[in-house]
């Protein structure tokens, strides 16, 4: 094994006497912390991979002292609490690794540092300082693949030594932004989230078995019935269904590339017009997806019963959560999903579990930014601001709105938003495009703060080639990019602003949240949904109130004995 020619990391070895004194006289500094581990699946009690090795240095002129783990959690671990500051670089990792989520410390993040201040730029360790000029040793092969116990032990311990050297140095060059109070909450943000994957979600395997049985089972029925129209090809292979389906007598779009397209749109569209085929192959992906992402893999993800799913807190352009190992967040509500109600009805905890979720946040956030009147008086009074929405649209009274119209107006109340203009409207609600670009036209009339708020804005992005979220957490577009979707940036990103102080919040009260999962929040034990509710909306009220005063942001909670079964 050969580390990387261009140059090596100095690092110290201590005696335990001497990393004592080197602790006690550098308390006051901020501690730069890296740990090298056995593998990725660091979460949970127990969890298989750990933390091996140990580096720190202070922020000070010093060299990295390195350690195992033993000596980290002989000298180290009791002082933890007596150190000014704990920095590292993707550290909700490390706390993991080395078991210490529940200790009293203050952290700075700067892979979170790096996130605030570009969404989309990538954040790892090697790109910074790749970006930056700085000479870097390159990841040793043998530990990415695991193989901790078999290298070099020198080798190791200069690769973790240059690890802390240029974590020190981001660091440092955040610090001189002095822009680390924005990003407290951040910070506090981190130990909450490494504290709810740590608890975990408890699995009813038994109960999810015999729901995938049964889902096996209808997914053979759905395919029997395919084949039994004629179709002979892959059912997951869009090129032979695509050839089939024209052979018998649908005309299909085509991809970009010229290929032959059978999306979500394209079959829908079909279903909707009589095309049964095309509304059992639908109905055939969505079961399909379901036993591949959950049904399947859970048993197996599984650690004595419980799901330890990774959060990720830096990776969605908005500011967002978004999980991975499993992807929880991809099962549907009960209300679009039986199935998907089915998996939830699986995921539970001790005591059952307590829910709030907020109420149309978002469209609550626009209201507010716009001082769009309509939106504004028909959340003031209570009333249902997609109907009064339909009211200014079409030009009647909010009582004498239809199911239809209430359903246009909201289609381009959140479309509007993301950017969506009259040729989405027209595919959502399957109308024609004149049509859909009169009920655009009425909306912007009927909706006029809300309209020159977005044009604006929209202007703006494509101006600066930058967004915001209300925080100041920051999406730089490329040149070559869409800015439409900067103002989902301002206001679903300061929707997830609001989302990050409730969780803390509720973490604080001591609620025990598992799952963060869009505008949703599931804590540990029934019975506690009341007063979540009521701690998500002080929360978000409390968080900007010079910007967003003008509306309430309550959430509506349940508890039951799993996230699937929940009365109010």
């Amino acid at each position: 094994m050969k580390i990387a020619e261009h140059h090596t990391a100095p690092y110290l070895k201590l005696t335990d006497h001497e990393l004592s004194s080197a602790l006690d006289y550098w308390k006051d500094y901020a501690w730069i912390l890296d740990t090298e581990t056995s593998g990725l699946r660091v979460i949970g009690p127990d969890s298989p991979d750990r933390a091996y090795y140990v580096g720190m240095v202070p922020d000070a002129e010093a060299v990295p002292i390195v350690m195992n783990r033993d000596q980290f959690d002989r000298i180290v671990r009791p002082k933890l609490s007596e150190l000014a500051l704990i920095v590292g670089h993707n550290l909700r990792f490390d706390l993991h690794a080395l078991d210490i989520t529940d200790a009293d410390i203050q952290m700075h993040d700067t892979s979170v540092w790096s996130y605030f201040h570009s969404t989309t730029s990538r954040k790892s360790l090697d790109f910074l300082a790749a970006a930056r000029g700085w000479k870097k040793i390159a990841t040793p092969d043998e530990l990415k693949n695991g193989g901790i116990l078999r290298m070099e032990e020198k080798v190791l311990y200069h690769y973790l030594a240059d690890d802390c050297i240029i974590t020190q140095r981001l660091f440092k060059e955040q610090m001189k932004r002095r822009e680390v109070d924005q990003l407290t909450l951040d910070f506090d943000l981190e130990r909450t989230i490494a504290k709810m994957e740590n608890r975990g979600v408890h699995l009813n395997i038994k109960k999810l078995l015999k729901v995938r049985e049964r889902a096996t089972e209808e997914s053979d029925i759905l395919e029997y019935s395919l084949r039994s129209m004629g179709y002979r090809g892959m059912l997951t292979s869009p090129k032979q269904l695509g050839a089939w389906l024209e052979e018998n007598g649908r005309k299909l779009p085509r991809t970009p590339k010229g290929s032959i397209s059978t999306s979500k749109e394209v079959l829908t569209f079909l279903a909707d017009n009589g095309d049964t085929f095309a509304g059992k192959l639908l109905e055939w992906r969505k079961m399909i997806k379901l036993i591949q992402a959950f049904l399947r893999p859970l048993p197996d993800m599984a650690r004595d019963g419980v799901i330890y799913a990774n959060v990720n807190s830096t990776r969605t352009s908005t500011g967002r959560f978004s999980y991975s190992s499993p992807n929880l967040q991809q099962i549907p509500k009960g209300r679009n999903s039986t199935l998907g109600k089915q998996i939830r009805e699986c995921l539970t905890h001790e005591g059952g579990v307590s829910v709030a979720d907020y109420s149309q946040v978002e469209l609550r956030v626009a209201a507010a930014l716009s001082e769009e009147a309509v939106l504004l008086d028909a959340f003031a009074s209570g009333g249902d601001p997609h109907a009064e929405t339909a009211a200014a649209v079409f030009k009647k009274k909010a009582e004498e709105v239809t199911d239809i119209e209430r359903h246009a107006a909201k289609t381009v109340n959140f479309g509007i938003l993301f950017g969506a203009g009259p040729k989405r409207l027209a595919t959502e609600l399957k109308i024609p495009l004149t049509e859909a670009r009169g009920i655009f036209d009425n909306y912007k009339r009927g909706l006029p703060s809300l309209a020159k708020w977005c044009d604006t804005h929209w202007a703006f992005f494509e101006k600066s080639q930058v967004s915001n979220t209300i925080s100041g957490r920051t999406r730089v577009f490329a040149g070559y990019e869409d800015t439409r979707p900067g103002l989902s940036v301002l206001v679903q990103g300061t929707a997830a602003e609001l989302m990050r102080h409730a969780l803390i919040g509720a973490e604080e009260a001591g609620l025990e949240p598992i799952l963060s999962i869009h505008d949703e929040i599931v804590c540990k034990g029934a019975g506690k949904h009341k007063e979540l509710s009521e701690i998500m909306q002080l929360s978000a009220e409390k968080a900007f109130p010079k910007v967003l005063d003008t509306v309430c942001f309550p959430a509506d909670g349940a508890s039951g004995p799993s996230w699937g079964e929940l009365d109010e």
